[in-house]
């Protein structure tokens, strides 16, 4: 067909209406979803109600779906089906099936289970196209009455939808859409136009939003069709209506003259009431049409399958769909993020600080506070900007050539130059440019990993697929080649129906970005901003409690008030945010050398508040790679295959491990090493029915492998035991060397180990058979038959399907490929040509094989059972040997299918598995130790997932909360809020889809937990990135799913998720207790400035003072609680609930306790300073026969106009100064103390913590220099302390010990007498 053809109209009205109705269901149930979004503050149960007891929605879709299932043209409907153009999830949903009774009660054929996955503009460009293809020109101008109703209902509650705020609501753009879509559905369908004039005008009013729709601007054109539709709504409805009856009455005053202008140019106009032509062509909506035969996609696109597109085509297309370019990742410039650091609460509460220090006067303060506020914004934006790349790997995932026929020329384009339409030519290796629908395959196969996770290629075929829904998994779509993904095999021709953000790629790309706008703040940043909002009341109160209790005091109200200002600057614990930060900042250089890369510092402390992680399989539990492990021959003999994950050759072996019963259970009966034939033949097909390459890389100084995972395990397997192919095959010729391999080479010295076989045909592995078979020609070593040709023939393949084409089972002979030990001491290998003459003699001797039973195919069968419930993936093994004439030609043809695949002699059963990781089972122990669910995600089959989940302790038999699993295509046909109120939550979710992943991710943090989300391809990015805790595999993950996350495991291993947990777990504990520290020692702080103030005496710190103590007494000791080492119980407690503040009720009650003693102390100490010669004595120059003019008082003796301040006599100095060095001392001494709440300092230890050794004694010698280097304690207003006021601090550093170690007995009591209670109950 030429490329400017149109496309002839195949189908009638049935057809037209199927495909209406099946958009009528997708609305209905986007409406659906939408209205469950909207309501999601309520209960599960009444959302539930909100939506499905909705008269409209409910029966509208129901009514519908009905109309599908069962019209009287269901017949034409069925055929027509595939005529609508269908679009996958971005995820893999469950298959549909055609019997409509496999589907659930309210599904449909078609139906977009919660509007997820399809978009309503998708649907809305589907049904632009419906009418522009088949509509227009009133090609069908009478349908089905009822669905036009039920279309006229839906269109009108999606003209209604707005955004915005509530004072600024707009239409949304798909409004807009469903707008003209209602005036062309008016024009063109009679039965429309009766059921828009059966509304009440009412109804119409509210959808129509006609003030909305004038005023928000447009183009002429735009204005000029809004009023014809208005024209045409008005023809619809009885006489006597005009527009004002299609306005609110308050606003048909400013509609009149526009409506009044347009209206006289329709009324010019001799066509009358119709929409306006906007011209140019149609084009179909962008989407995957997997569903449609290569001629209807071609008619579709007005393309061709030789020539492609012609040159004049191009431009008009790209015009209407736009470049195939992803969307760039948008970036927050570099004063955004410095601006969300300075609007920080606890920032901000310094900044108030600052400014209430510099209207004081107190410029000391000022510059000290705005050095700790520079210093933390510096630090967080840093690491904010490095954080910034998250979504920069996206702009590298596009291809940057495609090798697209234009005008029936092939030439390579720039890949963002692709149209709709064009015609592509994939070959092996290249990178998939665009979205394409195949059209012919070669033997095409392409690794979709970074969609769907899977890294085994799909096998492609360009056959359209009958399938009754909307919803097909991608990895089933076998007919579609996806944007990024690789050509591993073949080639193939494909036409491109996506671009751009359209794609699967551009869509992830598209759901990535607008979530990256919104920032998601960790619990810890929640708890700190709870925190300081407490702390920002107590400082309010605090000043309004000093302003008040100095007004009563005859004080004037500014100075006072000042004063209660520069007081309240104490509550604020400066530290706190560097400290934080730092700590923080520490741990990820502990995780880094744990093989654990945190990419934002709060995602640290998330860690150890994580609740469940949920965990790929393929690699991070397992190893990753494929390994033959199992052997079960014929006979039912077990072998095991020992390393066989190893890539090199020489490193493991096939021993002998016992014999399976009837059952399919293994029974072990000795160690002894020997083997059979049946084994050996089983090894020799793994060898020989293999494309997969073992080799020595010399450059890299490893063995690597090519070809298939499976294919390689097997290779491997038959290697380990001796029987390489290029050892085997003359025509096989290795990749590499294989220096001190098992095997000899091809060029070995000895004659009889030349290889003995020559390759004649290989039929390929397909999903129709499941089998692959090769032939080939035993030249030497095959006994002497004059005249005849001995041809070999292996197969291997699915279990059932080998089993269906045998004949015969091997015997129970002995091995033949071993024979005595060699010069190392492992077995000798015989010569080739007499492993040659064995194979033939085992399977052409009549006594060698034996006829193939019903009995012994149900063993085999049970057998096959048995490894499947152990988690390993069985393939069958065959072979057969045949003689034919010399001189009769040899064809691949006649060495087809239906020869090759027929009387074969069954061999063996092969077990391959992706073996767990070392030391998985003990960390998933400790995750179940520690209270943290570990949840397995996983695209393998659930029996498969099961057992690997048993054998790793992820289920357990002795917890029933662990026992649950359930697939993807079950999840889906639950709701968000029915997810999450599973009970118990499954540990294992098989068969899982990208979308899958998401709802498992939103259904637990519903639940109230912390969730970590394992993921490595680019379909994990959005659940990567929705989770408390994305953490994207280093070694096998993308780029994009690596920059999205939050960790990258630098060895994609689980137990370093649980590494990181338990250095999470540290970093939340010593975040504790520090802020316990730091707010017991600024508490201490401002009750002993409250008393002071209450009691009208000088106040015992200036300002200075406080800040000076809050610097060398906050942020050392606290940083090195930040370097605490963990506790010894810390992964044998259950997570804190990710509800509960960093503080609690009883650790407040601890808190104010210590503070309060040290509060008491200090104030004591002063109180006796004030009142006695004591603030005198403490002096090193305190002479008795001085005279002293200050008068002892309690209450302030200073002009009450001014601040309490400038009472700086000697004697009020000394009292101060003795006062700052009994508080500082104490604080660093409450250090040691806050390294647990109830063990003693006398367990816990002075030296465990070397760091705070370290950093107490630079903290003691920063406040001596402060209190006797002359000037330093000038500006610091301190004075000099003689002998008797150091006797005086270490006084009380004693008696706060005792306190301490009391207060922790006590606490100790109380939780012993509550776990005995517990027990008792």
């Amino acid at each position: 067909m030429s490329p400017d053809t149109a496309p002839p109209v195949i189908d009638g009205k049935e057809s037209v209406e199927f495909q209406i109705g099946i958009h009528v269901v997708d609305l209905f149930d986007i409406l659906a979803s939408r209205a469950l979004d909207s309501t999601r503050g309520a209960g599960a149960g009444r959302r539930y109600q909100l939506v499905h007891n909705n008269p409209l929605l409910r029966h509208m879709r129901d009514a519908t779906t009905n109309m599908l299932r069962g019209s009287p043209s269901s017949t034409t409907i069925a055929s027509a089906e595939t005529e609508c153009a269908q679009r996958p999830r971005a995820s893999g949903e469950s298959r549909g099936s055609g019997d409509s009774s496999n589907q659930p009660a309210d599904a449909s054929p078609g139906r977009a289970q919660d509007g997820a996955g399809i978009s309503l503009s998708e649907v809305l460009d589907s049904l632009q196209y419906v009418v522009d293809y088949r509509l227009k020109g009133r090609q069908q101008p009478h349908l089905d009455a009822g669905l036009m109703c039920r279309l006229c209902d839906a269109l009108l509650l999606v003209m209604a939808l707005t955004q915005g705020s509530f004072l600024h609501k707009r239409l949304t753009d798909d409004a807009r859409t469903a707008y003209f879509l209602f005036g062309q559905f008016i024009e063109e369908v009679a039965e429309f136009q009766h059921c828009v004039g059966q509304k009440p005008t009412p109804d119409l009013r509210r959808a129509l939003k006609l003030h909305k729709r004038i005023t928000d601007g447009g183009s002429e054109d735009e204005k000029l069709a809004l009023v014809t539709i208005i024209r045409l709504v008005l023809a619809c409805l009885p006489a006597g209506n005009d527009w004002r009856d299609l306005v609110d009455e308050h606003e048909q005053r400013a509609l009149a003259p526009t409506v009044d202008k347009y209206a006289r140019i329709i009324d010019d106009d001799t066509a009358s009431y119709h929409m306006p032509v906007t011209g140019g062509a149609v084009f179909p909506p962008p989407s995957l049409y997997f569903d449609r035969t290569v001629e209807k996609l071609v008619a579709m696109f007005k393309t061709d399958v030789v020539t492609g597109l012609a040159p004049d085509q191009v431009d008009e297309r790209r015009a209407f769909y736009g470049r195939n370019e992803l969307p760039r990742p948008v970036h927050r410039p570099w004063w955004k993020i410095v601006w969300v650091q300075l609007t920080d609460l606890m920032v901000l509460m310094l900044c108030a600080a600052i400014i209430a220090t510099a209207v004081d006067g107190e410029w000391k303060s000022s510059i000290v506070l705005g050095v700790v506020v520079v210093l933390n914004t510096v630090v967080g934006a840093w690491q904010e900007i490095k954080a910034g790349k998250a979504l920069s790997a996206l702009e590298n995932l596009g291809t940057t050539t495609a090798q697209v026929i234009r005008g029936g020329t092939l030439e390579p384009i720039d890949a963002a130059d692709l149209v709709p339409g064009d015609l592509v030519e994939l070959n092996e290796g290249d990178a998939v440019p665009a979205d394409l629908r195949l059209v012919s395959c070669a033997q095409l196969e392409i690794v979709e990993s970074v969609l769907t996770g899977e890294s085994v290629g799909v096998a492609k075929d360009p056959r359209a697929i009958k399938v009754r829904t909307r919803q097909l998994p991608l990895g089933d779509c076998k007919g579609n080649a996806f944007m990024s993904t690789m050509v591993s095999h073949g080639r193939g021709r494909g036409i491109v129906t996506r671009v751009g953000a359209k794609s699967e790629i551009g869509k992830i790309s598209v759901a990535i970005n607008r979530s990256s706008l919104t920032v998601r703040k960790t619990p810890i940043q929640r708890k700190l901003t709870r925190l300081g909002l407490w702390l920002v009341l107590l400082a309010l109160s605090l000043c309004a409690v000093i302003v008040i209790s100095g007004v009563s005091w005859g004080r004037k109200f500014v100075p006072i008030f000042i004063t209660g200002i520069s007081l309240a600057v104490s509550v604020i614990p400066e530290g706190l945010v560097a400290v934080t930060t730092v700590t923080m900042a520490l741990g990820v250089r502990r995780m880094a050398r744990r093989n654990a890369l945190v990419r934002t510092l709060p995602a640290v402390e998330t860690l150890g508040g994580v609740t469940v992680i949920c965990s790929d399989k393929t690699g991070t539990l397992t190893e990753g790679k494929m390994g033959m492990c199992e052997l079960v021959d014929a006979s039912g003999v077990l072998f095991e295959v020992t390393r066989s994950t190893s890539r090199n050759p020489n490193e493991g072996e096939v021993s002998y491990r016992g014999h399976v019963d009837s059952e399919g259970a293994q029974v072990v009966h000795d160690a002894q090493k020997h083997s059979t034939a049946a084994a050996d033949l089983s090894l020799v097909v793994c060898s020989l029915c293999n494309n997969a390459e073992i080799f020595y890389d010399a450059e890299a100084g490893q063995w690597s492998s090519l070809g298939d995972a499976t294919e390689v395990a097997m290779a491997l397997a038959a290697q380990k035991a001796g029987l390489a192919k290029s050892s085997m095959v003359a025509a096989h010729s290795g990749a590499g060397a294989a220096p001190n391999a098992s095997e000899s080479s091809s060029s070995s010295s000895s004659p009889g180990d030349a290889p003995s076989l020559v390759l004649l045909a290989e039929n390929a592995f397909d999903s129709d058979r499941k089998r692959m078979s090769v032939v080939f020609e035993a030249r030497s070593g095959a006994p002497a038959m004059p005249g005849k040709r001995c041809l070999v023939t292996v197969v291997k393949g699915a279990p059932e399907e080998i089993l269906s084409v045998c004949t015969h089972q091997a015997g129970s002979a002995s091995g033949f490929v071993h024979h005595g030990m060699a010069a190392d001491g492992g077995p000798a290998r015989r010569p080739m040509r007499e492993v040659t003459a064995s194979i033939v003699a085992c399977l052409g001797g009549a006594d060698s094989a034996i006829p193939l039973t019903r009995e012994l195919t149900q063993a085999a069968g049970q057998a096959c059972e048995g490894m499947a419930s152990r988690g390993l993936r069985v393939l069958g093994m065959a072979a057969k040997v045949s003689y034919i004439d010399a001189d009769e030609p040899i064809t691949e043809e006649a060495l087809g299918l239906a020869w090759a695949e027929g009387g074969l002699v069954f061999t063996g059963l092969a077990g391959l598995i992706d073996p767990p990781r070392t030391g998985i089972v003990d960390s998933v122990r400790r995750c179940h130790n520690a209270g943290i669910k570990v949840v397995m995600i996983t695209g393998d089959h659930i029996g498969t997932a099961t057992a690997i989940a048993e054998s790793i302790g992820i289920i357990r038999e002795d917890q029933p909360s662990t026992q649950r699993a359930i697939s993807g295509a079950e999840l889906d046909l639950l709701s968000d809020e029915a997810t999450a109120l599973l009970d118990p939550f499954p540990s294992v979710f098989a068969r899982v889809s990208p979308e899958n992943k998401i709802r498992i991710v939103r259904a637990l943090q519903q639940g109230g937990h912390i969730v970590a989300m394992t993921g490595d391809g680019v379909n994990d990015a959005a659940a990567v990135k929705g989770a408390d805790i994305g953490v994207a595999m280093g070694i096998g993950g993308t780029d994009i799913t690596k920059q999205a996350a939050d960790m990258v495991l630098l060895d994609d291993d689980f137990t370093t998720i649980v590494a990181a947990v338990e250095e999470g777990r540290r970093i939340f504990d010593n975040i504790f207790k520090f802020i316990m520290y730091l707010l017991s020692c600024n508490s201490a702080e401002i009750m002993l400035f409250l008393i002071a103030s209450v009691l009208n005496l000088d106040l015992p710190f200036t300002t200075i003072m406080i800040l000076w103590a809050n610097i060398i007494a906050d942020i050392p000791p606290a940083l090195s609680l930040g370097m605490d080492p963990p506790e010894l119980d810390i992964m044998d407690r259950p997570p804190r609930n990710p509800k509960r503040g960093v503080l609690t009720r009883g650790t407040t009650l601890i808190l104010v306790i210590q503070a309060f003693f040290m509060a008491a102390t200090t104030f004591a100490v002063f109180l006796a300073a004030v009142l006695t010669p004591f603030g005198r004595i403490v002096l090193p120059n305190y002479n008795a026969d001085a005279p002293d003019m200050y008068v002892p008082s309690i209450f302030h003796q200073g002009n009450p106009e001014v601040n309490a301040n400038e009472n700086m006599s000697p004697h009020i100095a000394g009292a101060r100064s003795v006062a700052f060095g009994v508080l500082t001392v104490l604080q660093l001494n409450q250090a040691f103390l806050s390294r647990s709440i109830d063990v003693s300092l006398f367990k816990t230890g002075l030296l465990a913590n070397k760091w705070m050794v370290g950093c107490v004694l630079l903290s003691f010698g920063l406040y001596v220099l402060g209190v006797y280097v002359p000037g330093l304690n000038d500006w610091l207003e301190l004075v000099p302390l003689g002998w008797v006021a150091w006797l005086v601090i270490f006084g009380a550093v004693l008696m706060q010990v005792v306190f301490s170690e009391l207060l922790k007995l006590a606490l100790r009591t109380i939780a012993r007498r509550q776990r005995l209670r517990a027990g008792h109950q």
